[in-house]
């Protein structure tokens, strides 16, 4: 630590050099105003020991005038004026302290240097932190705005004059209720004073939306947050506002064309839909009479054609039966629809639903000698139909995709939140992982239809079942390892709780 004696008395200046040497510090020692000028604009001092009465200077003057040279050298002034008004100005402009000669010993003197330096770096770190925090907040995209314990502006940044066209000084000392309409302002003051009654602690802090206005009479939207900051015994706020005229008029384009687009996609499905049922009667009306009128030639040229003619007959009605599978399948998947959210939630027990399932696939169930293992399964909210169809489909496949063992058919629920995970796991062929997304698509068939039967609708359907109650649904599986159908499904209200189960 190197420190500048000023002192024109030798004695003096040498006991205080020799002094402060024993204590480890670094000492210089001018005896002249000017020499101690010529020293700091020369040399690095940390801190300044100041005799007010000099040869070339005497008085609070001389302070000064070091401080106009020094200003971010910290000062310790050690005269024999012991005058108070002195004492007075010399620390209110900036001298860390004032000690008397004959009244402060050598260690006293030691430790206002030592104070000296360590308080002047915290004013310089402080200072510089103001600086910084000072150029942020002019330069901030934010209009800023602090105020007392009585909501009085004392800080206006260059942001909030671009904003409310209030220039800084018109702001200071009026209540932050200027930016907003005089209609308004008993309606917001309100507000905030409920919202800080209301709460506790050190900081808090307040967002929201209203409506401000410019100096010029405009009225604008902005986003405004509030900071209330206990200090001092005291409370102090801090506003933070922006314009946000130009997000509101994105907002309401995007609402806008998202509603056009919304009512567009509606008209559309119902478009689709309607043509699905419209073609698939028209579609099925000459099925039906292709059909008819080959069951008629089978049974009018019954044992009068050959093996070969028999089987082309055979072709026809078999090729007319899938058609017409197909056919209901797709009007089937077209009439699947999202869940309309503003009705009440349906809830179907999924136990009824698999016991109505088993009796439609026991015939299939029996001849293959199935087992299946179904815990207790939950209330979901999708209809009964889609529901059954979902199962059926899914243990179907399960029976029909076997090897030479016995099917097993595991089937359990899990909750997850306000949703139930469904697992339908099977000892079948499996699949290979890399279709594991395509056997979702329509028409999607890994294997050959004279080997295992089916239109490739089952598991789309399945998927639009799911995905229209705002579920999912995947596959896990390995060739030779079977399959495990997951899917997800909105938990319905049970009479007991008035919850998913």
């Amino acid at each position: 630590m190197r420190v500048l004696v000023v002192e024109d008395n030798p004695t003096q200046s040498t006991f205080a050099r020799i002094s402060l040497q024993r204590r480890g510090l670094d000492v210089n020692c001018a005896s002249t105003l000017d020499e101690a000028i010529q020293y700091l604009r020369r040399d690095t001092i940390d801190v300044v020991l100041l005799d007010l009465s000099l040869p070339d200077s005497n008085g609070i003057e001389t302070f000064y005038k070091i401080r106009q040279i020094a200003s971010g050298v910290p000062t310790v002034v050690f005269t024999g004026l012991d005058d108070q008004d002195i004492a007075i100005e010399a620390l209110k402009n900036g001298a860390q302290d004032y000690l008397i000669k004959g009244l402060a010993g050598d260690d006293s003197v030691f430790r206002c240097l030592q104070y000296a330096i360590e308080r002047n770096k915290v004013e310089v770190a402080l200072r510089k932190s103001e600086r910084r925090l000072r150029i942020i907040l002019e330069h901030s995209y934010d209009a800023f705005a602090s105020m007392d314990n009585h909501f009085n502006i004392t800080d206006w940044n260059n942001q909030a004059e671009k904003t409310f066209g209030i220039k800084k000084s018109e702001a200071l000392g009026r209540s932050l209720a200027i930016i907003a309409p005089h209609h308004l302002r008993k309606q917001y003051a309100r507000e905030v004073d409920e919202f800080f009654k209301a709460s506790e602690g050190r900081i808090m802090r307040m967002t929201s939306e209203l409506i401000a206005q410019h100096k010029d009479g405009h009225e604008f939207p902005i986003e405004i947050v509030v900071f209330r900051i206990y200090e001092d015994d005291s409370y102090m706020y801090c506003a933070f506002a922006r314009d946000i005229t130009e997000r509101k008029h994105v907002n309401e384009e995007l609402e806008r064309r998202v509603q056009e687009r919304t009512e567009e996609l509606t008209h559309s499905n119902e478009e689709l839909r309607q043509f699905a049922k419209i073609a698939s009667h028209d579609l099925q009306e000459p099925l039906r009479a292709v059909q008819g009128f080959a069951n008629l030639l089978q049974e009018s040229t019954k044992d009068k054609l050959d093996k070969d003619s028999v089987e082309f007959i055979d072709y026809i009605l078999d090729g007319t039966a899938r058609m017409q599978q197909l056919i209901q399948s797709v009007l089937l998947h077209s009439n699947i629809v999202s869940r309309d959210e503003t009705i009440e939630d349906i809830a179907t027990d999924c136990n009824a639903i698999i016991e109505e399932v088993l009796e439609n696939l026991d015939a299939t169930i029996k001849d293959c000698h199935a087992k299946l293992e179904v815990d207790n399964l939950p209330v979901v909210a999708v209809e009964r139909a889609q529901l059954i169809q979902l199962f059926q489909n899914i243990i179907s496949n399960a029976l029909k995709y076997r090897d030479k063992a016995a099917p097993q058919i595991f089937i359990t629920a899990e909750k997850t939140v306000n949703e139930w995970l469904f697992s339908i796991r099977d000892n079948g062929i499996g699949i290979d992982p890399k279709y594991a997304d395509k056997i979702f698509d329509m028409f999607a068939r890994l294997h050959g239809k004279t080997k295992y039967s089916g239109t490739g609708m089952g598991l789309a359907i399945c998927k639009k079942i799911v995905n229209s109650h705002g579920g999912k649904i995947w596959v896990e599986s390995e060739v030779g390892q079977g399959c495990i159908f997951l899917f997800t499904l909105p938990a319905g209200k049970t009479k007991e709780s008035g919850n998913g189960k």
